[in-house]
């Protein structure tokens, strides 16, 4: 399925399909993989060409159709239910990492309306705060304007993506804060670091990240 993937978008896309070296992929887990969110093209860069197995969570509307839904079992995706606390994807996540698993994110939760990051969903603080885990940032820009919404097909630009170093979250400070959407908001100022300032939003503005996490 991988191969596919690669194939396909490497065919249409070419040369203006840039991507950071792979190999900044850790091999090992526990490792949460988490990035921005602009269109239905960012897994799909992930499932052709991330190396090794990645897992990660999909929307359940996309598992209504059969075809689609074995199509995203074969990539290792399992379903969340938007906009609730999903318990289950949670657990399935929690136990993907305590596996020493790596598991692939979009941290806004959905696709952005604008190119512009959204803030990020709490959930990914829950999950990076309670597995432990290492964390590796990145940033895709592009694939807005290769498939927005509404578009059926795509169109022929230049796509990147961005790879940051890797951290792990910082021993807690007395008095600081430390909670979920603190958490994800941390991860969300790393990948806004690897995007162009156009594509910053909410987290253009901070002057500093919310914690200094330690740089693997």
């Amino acid at each position: 399925m991988s191969l596919t993937c690669r194939a396909t978008l490497r065919g249409f896309f070419g040369r203006g399909l840039q991507l950071d070296a792979m190999s900044a992929f850790p091999a090992d887990g526990p490792l949460l993989v988490v990035c921005n969110h602009l269109s239905n093209i960012d897994p799909w860069i992930f499932g052709g060409f991330g190396p090794g197995v990645l897992y990660c969570m999909s929307k359940r509307e996309l598992f209504n159709n059969r075809a689609i839904a074995w199509i995203l079992a074969g990539c290792n995706c399992f379903p969340i239910d938007r906009g609730a606390a999903d318990r289950r994807a949670l657990r399935t996540s929690l136990d993907i990492l305590s596996r020493r698993g790596r598991l692939l994110i979009f941290l806004e939760g959905t696709r952005s309306a604008t190119p512009g990051m959204r803030r990020a969903e709490a959930g990914v603080g829950f999950l990076a705060r309670r597995s432990g885990a290492t964390i590796l940032p990145v940033g895709v820009w592009g694939t807005e304007a290769a498939l927005p919404r509404g578009r059926k097909f795509p169109k022929r630009v230049p796509i990147r993506l961005a790879i940051g170093p890797t951290f792990t979250l910082p021993e807690r400070v007395p008095g600081e804060r430390r909670d979920d959407q603190a958490v994800a908001d941390l991860i969300g100022s790393r990948i806004a670091e690897l995007l162009p300032p156009a594509y910053r939003g909410v987290y253009a503005s901070l002057e500093e990240p919310p914690a200094t996490p330690r740089v693997g």
